[in-house]
């Protein structure tokens, strides 16, 4: 079995594995676990306190193993290795594009969920949803199987609601419950990303998936701690998306009930990121949602003029795609700005 190779000098073996022990041992406190609680039968307590002292190497396999019990990828870790050692500056754009905590299936069906919201489902879908939930807390439970169960909860919940055929008066009940049991769904992750000093894949995705679920007043308070808490990965390709992608969607949130003041952080924010990084694509998203902003806060004309700037670049850089999904966000956006409690579009 191969030893992980982080040293290319055999004097340099003693150093590097003290510096690869000693980080590795910041990012689980970061995380709030105990050596108790990242041993498993495949490795020991001691063993892994031996290599965060230094006095001990340990397999690839063993130490790929140990970084999925802290919920940090060896892309990350290595990066954050380079960054620390002063190989990788804030602004230049890193070479680690993978990242092997991906996990594509759990994205996927978030998003099949999301999809199954926008018509009313059959018991059946509700009950197969409570099966998966099942399936992530069967023992033993990690964190991210927990937040993994809390993201199809919160679908099964609006599916549930969906299925509702009550009448208006107990429609509007439903909805006050539904609310305060969303809340109380998305609180475990709140609280546990409230106390992360170090945000990093983990934690930015999982505030993706589970955003809407947060009141937009704790996503208010968060979106500034999400920034800075996650500014060493600004250079690391798959978080420096997701950071978009968030960045994005707390400003729909906001935009979409009608919080201007925090709409136009989020794009403030947006904006001093963009300024470091120079991406074009997420410059013309940020051109677009300033035209969402405008047009919303009473300047039709102005905001489709800018909107529709942002889908003439678009077909420039030859996106169709994009550019048929901004036209359909105007049009929505247009159709329901004088009534957005009965339609919104969320990023």
């Amino acid at each position: 079995m191969a030893m992980v190779q982080f040293y290319y000098r055999k004097k340099e073996r003693r150093t590097d594995m003290i510096a690869n022990g000693t980080l590795f041992k910041n990012l689980r406190r970061d995380r709030h676990l105990t050596l108790t609680e990242i041993a498993s039968d495949q490795i020991s307590i001691a063993a892994i306190s031996k290599f965060e002292r230094g006095l001990a190497d340990m397999t690839f396999q063993r130490f790929e193993y140990l970084l999925g019990r802290i919920n940090v990828s060896l892309e990350e870790f290595l990066f954050l290795r380079a960054w620390h050692n002063g190989e990788i500056g804030q602004t230049a754009m890193s070479a680690y594009r993978f990242n092997s905590q991906i996990d594509a299936a759990f994205i996927n069906r978030m998003k099949q969920l999301a999809n199954l919201t926008k018509q009313v489902q059959p018991q059946a879908v509700i009950d197969q949803l409570q099966t998966e939930i099942d399936q992530y807390l069967r023992p033993p439970v990690t964190r991210k199987k927990r937040f993994m169960a809390l993201g199809i909860q919160f679908y099964q919940m609006i599916i549930q609601v969906n299925r509702s055929e009550s009448s208006k008066d107990v429609a509007a009940r439903s909805l006050s419950q539904t609310l305060a049991q969303v809340e109380k769904i998305a609180q475990p992750f709140v609280s546990y990303v409230y106390s992360i000093e170090n945000w990093g894949y983990f934690e930015l995705l999982f505030f993706l998936l589970l955003h809407t679920a947060i009141p937009n007043a704790t996503k208010h308070q968060l979106l500034p701690i999400a920034v800075k808490r996650s500014a060493q990965y600004q250079s690391f390709s798959p978080i420096q998306g997701l950071r978009y992608d968030l960045l994005f969607g707390l400003f729909s949130d906001f935009i979409n009930a009608r919080q201007l003041a925090w709409a136009k952080e989020a794009l403030t924010l947006i904006d001093q990121v963009l300024k470091t990084e120079h991406d074009l694509t997420h410059a013309n998203r940020l051109l677009f949602c300033r035209g969402w902003y405008t047009l919303v806060a009473g300047d039709e004309d102005e905001g489709v003029k800018t909107c529709r700037q942002a889908i003439s670049i678009e077909h420039i850089l030859n996106q169709p795609r994009a550019a048929q999904h901004y036209t359909e966000i105007l049009a929505n956006v247009r159709h329901f700005r004088d009534v957005p409690d009965q339609g919104a579009y969320f990023l």
